[in-house]
Protein backbone atom coordinates (compact mmCIF):
# COMPACT_ATOMS: atom_id res chain seq x y z
CA UNK A 1 0.00 0.00 0.00
CA UNK A 2 1.29 3.46 -0.88
CA UNK A 3 2.12 5.81 1.98
CA UNK A 4 0.37 9.17 1.90
CA UNK A 5 0.08 12.30 3.95
CA UNK A 6 -3.31 11.15 5.34
CA UNK A 7 -6.06 8.55 4.81
CA UNK A 8 -9.75 8.93 4.05
CA UNK A 9 -12.79 6.83 3.12
CA UNK A 10 -15.08 7.12 0.03
CA UNK A 11 -15.77 10.76 -0.81
CA UNK A 12 -16.60 12.19 -4.24
CA UNK A 13 -14.52 15.21 -5.27
CA UNK A 14 -15.24 17.51 -8.23
CA UNK A 15 -12.22 18.26 -10.43
CA UNK A 16 -11.77 20.06 -13.74
CA UNK A 17 -8.85 17.85 -14.86
CA UNK A 18 -8.75 14.12 -14.07
CA UNK A 19 -4.97 13.82 -14.59
CA UNK A 20 -4.24 16.67 -12.15
CA UNK A 21 -6.89 15.37 -9.77
CA UNK A 22 -5.31 11.91 -9.77
CA UNK A 23 -1.83 13.37 -9.17
CA UNK A 24 -2.89 15.69 -6.33
CA UNK A 25 -5.30 13.44 -4.44
CA UNK A 26 -3.01 10.40 -4.78
CA UNK A 27 -0.23 12.37 -3.10
CA UNK A 28 -2.53 13.57 -0.28
CA UNK A 29 -4.30 10.28 0.45
CA UNK A 30 -1.82 7.57 -0.54
CA UNK A 31 -4.49 6.03 -2.82
CA UNK A 32 -3.59 5.04 -6.38
CA UNK A 33 -5.58 5.41 -9.62
CA UNK A 34 -7.49 2.17 -10.32
CA UNK A 35 -9.27 3.16 -13.51
CA UNK A 36 -11.58 5.60 -15.21
CA UNK A 37 -15.23 5.20 -16.03
CA UNK A 38 -16.96 6.87 -18.96
CA UNK A 39 -14.30 9.57 -19.21
CA UNK A 40 -16.02 11.36 -16.32
CA UNK A 41 -14.84 9.49 -13.24
CA UNK A 42 -11.57 8.24 -11.80
CA UNK A 43 -11.38 5.77 -8.93
CA UNK A 44 -8.52 6.14 -6.44
CA UNK A 45 -8.18 3.20 -4.05
CA UNK A 46 -5.86 1.13 -1.92
CA UNK A 47 -3.90 -1.47 -3.84
CA UNK A 48 -6.07 -4.35 -5.08
CA UNK A 49 -4.39 -6.79 -2.61
CA UNK A 50 -5.31 -4.54 0.36
CA UNK A 51 -7.67 -5.83 3.04
CA UNK A 52 -9.19 -2.36 3.46
CA UNK A 53 -11.75 -0.78 1.18
CA UNK A 54 -10.61 2.85 1.29
CA UNK A 55 -11.37 4.67 -1.95
CA UNK A 56 -12.46 7.97 -3.40
CA UNK A 57 -14.09 9.00 -6.63
CA UNK A 58 -12.99 12.00 -8.70
CA UNK A 59 -15.77 13.45 -10.84
CA UNK A 60 -14.92 15.55 -13.88
CA UNK A 61 -16.91 18.81 -14.03
CA UNK A 62 -16.87 21.63 -16.61
CA UNK A 63 -13.93 24.07 -16.48
CA UNK A 64 -16.26 26.95 -15.55
CA UNK A 65 -17.78 25.17 -12.54
CA UNK A 66 -16.66 26.45 -9.15
CA UNK A 67 -15.46 23.22 -7.54
CA UNK A 68 -14.94 24.95 -4.20
CA UNK A 69 -18.67 25.58 -3.68
CA UNK A 70 -19.82 22.01 -4.38
CA UNK A 71 -20.30 21.09 -0.73
CA UNK A 72 -17.52 18.49 -0.82
CA UNK A 73 -15.67 18.45 2.46
CA UNK A 74 -13.01 15.99 3.53
CA UNK A 75 -11.48 15.51 6.96
CA UNK A 76 -8.07 13.82 7.15
CA UNK A 77 -6.59 12.56 10.44
CA UNK A 78 -2.83 12.64 10.88
CA UNK A 79 -0.08 13.09 13.44
CA UNK A 80 1.57 16.38 12.39
CA UNK A 81 -0.69 19.15 11.05
CA UNK A 82 2.10 21.63 10.35
CA UNK A 83 4.20 19.11 8.41
CA UNK A 84 1.18 17.88 6.44
CA UNK A 85 0.22 21.48 5.52
CA UNK A 86 3.74 22.04 4.18
CA UNK A 87 3.66 18.77 2.21
CA UNK A 88 0.26 19.60 0.73
CA UNK A 89 1.46 23.08 -0.30
CA UNK A 90 4.49 21.47 -1.97
CA UNK A 91 2.25 19.36 -4.22
CA UNK A 92 0.00 22.24 -5.29
CA UNK A 93 -2.41 22.74 -2.40
CA UNK A 94 -2.93 25.89 -0.35
CA UNK A 95 -3.37 26.70 3.33
CA UNK A 96 -6.60 28.67 3.89
CA UNK A 97 -6.44 28.60 7.70
CA UNK A 98 -3.06 27.87 9.28
CA UNK A 99 -2.73 25.13 11.90
CA UNK A 100 -4.40 26.07 15.17
CA UNK A 101 -5.76 24.44 18.30
CA UNK A 102 -9.54 24.12 18.52
CA UNK A 103 -10.88 24.38 22.05
CA UNK A 104 -14.21 23.50 23.61
CA UNK A 105 -15.06 24.74 27.10
CA UNK A 106 -11.51 26.18 27.22
CA UNK A 107 -10.02 22.69 26.83
CA UNK A 108 -7.91 21.91 23.74
CA UNK A 109 -9.76 19.34 21.63
CA UNK A 110 -7.80 19.05 18.40
CA UNK A 111 -5.30 20.72 16.10
CA UNK A 112 -6.48 21.50 12.59
CA UNK A 113 -5.91 23.51 9.44
CA UNK A 114 -8.13 24.27 6.47
CA UNK A 115 -6.56 23.41 3.13
CA UNK A 116 -7.52 23.80 -0.52
CA UNK A 117 -6.71 21.58 -3.50
CA UNK A 118 -5.74 22.96 -6.95
CA UNK A 119 -9.44 22.97 -7.97
CA UNK A 120 -10.75 25.08 -5.07
CA UNK A 121 -12.03 22.16 -2.93
CA UNK A 122 -11.58 22.79 0.79
CA UNK A 123 -10.59 20.07 3.23
CA UNK A 124 -9.36 19.85 6.82
CA UNK A 125 -6.31 18.14 8.25
CA UNK A 126 -6.74 17.19 11.88
CA UNK A 127 -4.67 15.84 14.77
CA UNK A 128 -7.01 14.22 17.26
CA UNK A 129 -6.77 13.49 20.04
CA UNK A 130 -4.13 15.92 21.25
Amino acid sequence: MASGIAKLWKPVVDVTDLDEGERFWSAVSGLTPQGRHGGEFSVLADDVESSTDSWMLLQLVPEDQDCGSSGTHLDFRLDDVTLAAQQIEAIGGAVLKPPAIYTADEMPMLEWAIMQDPFGNKFCIIRYPL
